[in-house]
């Protein structure tokens, strides 16, 4: 079995192929000899291939017919990165053997953007098999589609083809990987509205409401230890309400960076991966701190619709969280517009995760910050996919000082931080 990596899809159902061209030279000596000898071999000769056709004609249907094809993936949901098996079976149920069998199927590219088309062939004998697995990573987040598109069976001269659909694909979704952040800058707004300075470090100034099962992504921190020694598992503690107040996490991603169709960069999908995994990470921080969270985001798969989520404990987030990491990237949408999502609601904090300053952002987050509302910017640099990276951070650093400046909570996150410096 032969994998192709350059495949021409056939666009008809059923195809004469460039190898007619063989038989009609073979028809055109046939007649020539057959003219010059006039002997009962130069007939015969004559006869059998101006029937070739038509046997690999009848030969193309029946293998047609016996060809099987068989598709899995090992899992439908993985982390980015995690190896996914995908294994194809390619069976010939009859006795006639099927020397030219071609599978096309949907894979992710090279760069893991995009599922594109890619081609195995298979030499099938009288009743065999063919398995072929690979194993596939996927370096973004995401819903792909992978699995068999069409078959094509050619005949035993390979004069014709016939194209076989079957569309035996699987969605997988691909989720981001959940990372922790230290000494993040914490500013909370107190009992009677007002913005106070003091970073308020871990969720002690709430109730313990109930203690649970560990769930995967649960702070280390609320693990209660000795009821998890007494029940030989793990048992996390939930705290309530930090006095009733809310969080809103606005996620601003999208095709902020024009990159020209000759060049292969990936600066925007790196991007939104990156601030999604903050996103993730911010949202559960102040759920587990027992904040009503709420996640805004835009969908570009949606013609670039904002959509607001609010959610009350780390349960409805993760039930939610498929349908936040399958939105699509957008054209993007200005942070004030974004901004004004936080304020249809009751949040008192904004976190503001973005992976691009500009004059207009920065604006936008200084008029936010209030005496009765803390703002805090996460603010991811993409420096190894900038085309000059040192002049980027300047100018960065300067809106930074602009955005402390006015009271604004700044959390700076390098590539290293999100283990991105060896992609």
């Amino acid at each position: 079995m032969k994998k192709k990596n350059r495949f021409k899809p056939q666009k008809t159902g059923f195809a004469i192929t460039g190898y007619i061209l063989m038989w009609a030279l073979m028809m055109a000596v046939a007649i020539v000899f057959t003219q010059a000898l006039r002997n009962s071999v130069s007939y015969v000769f004559i006869i059998i291939v101006s029937v070739l056709p038509v046997l690999d004609l009848a030969y193309v249907f029946a293998a047609r017919a016996s060809v099987r094809t068989a598709f899995s993936c090992s899992t439908a949901q993985a982390q980015k990165n995690e190896p996914v098996t995908v294994e194809l079976s390619v069976k010939n149920r009859s006795l006639l053997p099927v020397p030219f069998t071609e599978v096309e199927l949907i894979l992710p590219d090279e760069e893991g953007l995009h599922s594109v088309s890619a081609a195995v062939s298979a030499s099938l004998s009288p009743l065999g098999s063919y398995v072929y697995g690979k194993n596939v990573l996927f370096p973004y987040k995401g819903e792909y589609s992978c699995g068999i598109k069409n078959v094509y069976v050619s005949s035993l001269f390979r004069f014709f083809r016939f194209k076989i659909k079957t569309d035996k694909c699987k969605s997988v979704l691909i989720l981001p990987e959940r990372i922790t952040l230290d000494d993040m800058p914490t500013r909370y707004v107190n009992e009677t509205s007002a913005v106070t300075g003091t970073p308020i470090k871990g969720p002690d100034s709430a109730e313990i409401t109930e203690i649970k099962e560990y769930v995967p992504g649960d702070p280390i921190r609320n693990i209660h230890w000795k009821l998890s020694t007494k029940a030989q598992e793990l048992m996390t503690k939930h705290f309530g309400s930090e006095n009733g107040l809310c969080t809103c996490v606005i996620s601003d991603a999208g095709r902020y960076f024009d990159v020209p169709e000759d060049k292969k960069n990936d600066i925007n999908e790196y991007c939104d991966d990156a601030v999604c995994e903050l996103c993730c990470f911010a949202v559960s921080e102040s759920l587990a701190k027992g904040r009503r969270t709420s996640l805004v985001f835009t969908d570009g798969g949606r013609g670039g619709v904002i959509n607001k989520k609010t959610f009350d404990d780390r349960a409805a987030f993760e039930e939610y969280l498929p349908a936040y990491v399958c939105a699509g990237l957008s054209s993007g949408v200005p942070m004030r517009r974004l901004l004004e999502f936080a304020d249809e609601g009751e949040e008192n904090d904004v976190i503001c995760v973005t992976a691009r300053l500009t004059e207009d952002t920065v604006t936008a987050l200084c008029e936010a910050q209030s005496v009765n509302r803390s703002v805090t910017l996460i603010f991811f640099e993409p420096g190894s996919k900038l085309e000059n990276p040192e002049s980027a951070a300047k100018t960065n650093t300067l809106f930074i000082s602009e955005l402390l400046s006015a009271n604004v909570n700044v959390r700076r996150v390098s590539e290293k931080e999100l283990g991105y410096e060896k992609k």
